[in-house]
């Protein structure tokens, strides 16, 4: 693989042998010796999820008395 320069960013391009979707995360680290390892990241976005998505916060802030304003 090639690093290259994408506009600000530095990329690899990954083969398509590697059998990876587009729009997975990776966590990514840099090893003394200069390797790069790319990581599939166990983090899920809770945002990417429907419950949260349709979830009413505003609904909460109004019920649940613990997240009432100071005064």
């Amino acid at each position: 693989m090639t690093l290259r320069r994408s506009g600000n960013d530095l990329v690899f391009t990954v083969p398509d042998e590697f059998k990876v979707e587009a729009g997975c995360q990776y966590m990514v680290s840099r090893q003394s010796d200069g390797s790069v390892i790319y990581q599939p990241s166990d983090k899920q976005n809770i945002f990417d999820n429907l419950d949260w998505l349709n979830y009413d916060y505003q609904k909460d802030l109004k019920e649940d008395p613990e997240l009432h304003p100071l005064f």
